[in-house]
């Protein structure tokens, strides 16, 4: 898998020894319940993907759980991927590649980064939003850490996060349009004085 794919849910590759006691403890605790989470390791990371509506009680099973314990929210992050056809490498038995093109949803994955100090332990849980309308609940009323992380991933990637506190801009002026992180984001800059003299964006430059 290149750095430019999405990681699938379901991956075959084994959980590390260290990770593997949560692997086991979120399938006993969580499958059990939840019968949509599904969990992955790659590249030595462990990842519990659940649907947006289960993610609040997922993210306090996993804080609560004696066996899990993340008592600390270390990040919240999310990546793009937009919508459109793309080529799927199919082997066939001969050797010869056959690619096929295939049509994909644009959606926005959100990661929790959990981490657990007593247990010694970190994975993510992730949650995949449609990119029209990517929205899902607050995890502040999980951990208060979670305001200033959500507020820069709706700032930059433009996920609303109902029940968040203060629905506010982080980074960039509270006037401006778009979300400067998505994929679909225009690759212009803004027109900067410098010395008296205005130097226009790297899209409208002459080298």
């Amino acid at each position: 898998m290149s750095d430019t794919e999405a990681p699938e849910v379901g991956a075959t590759e084994p959980a590390p020894p260290a990770l593997s006691p949560v692997l086991e403890d979120l399938r006993v605790h969580l499958e059990k319940v939840l019968p949509s989470v599904a969990t992955s390791t790659h590249r030595g990371e462990l990842t519990v993907e659940v649907p947006a509506s289960d993610l609040l009680d997922v993210l306090r099973r996993c804080k609560d759980d004696a066996a899990v314990g993340t008592e600390l929210l270390v990040d919240v992050t999310a990546v793009h991927w937009p919508a459109g056809v793309a080529e799927d490498n199919s082997q066939e038995t001969t050797g010869w590649p056959t690619y096929t093109e295939v049509t994909e949803q644009g959606r926005i994955d959100v990661s929790y980064i959990l981490r657990s100090l007593r247990n010694n332990l970190s994975f993510r849980v992730l949650v995949s939003l449609d990119d029209e309308s990517p929205t899902v609940d607050s995890a502040t009323a999980v951990w208060s850490s979670a305001n200033f992380l959500e507020r820069e991933v709706y700032d930059l990637m433009g996920v609303t996060f109902t029940g968040h506190p203060n629905h506010t801009r982080i980074m960039m002026p509270e006037d401006w349009e778009g979300h400067p992180h998505r994929k679909d984001y225009p690759l212009g800059g803004v027109e900067v004085m410098y010395k008296g003299q205005t130097v226009p964006p790297p899209d409208e430059r002459e080298y």
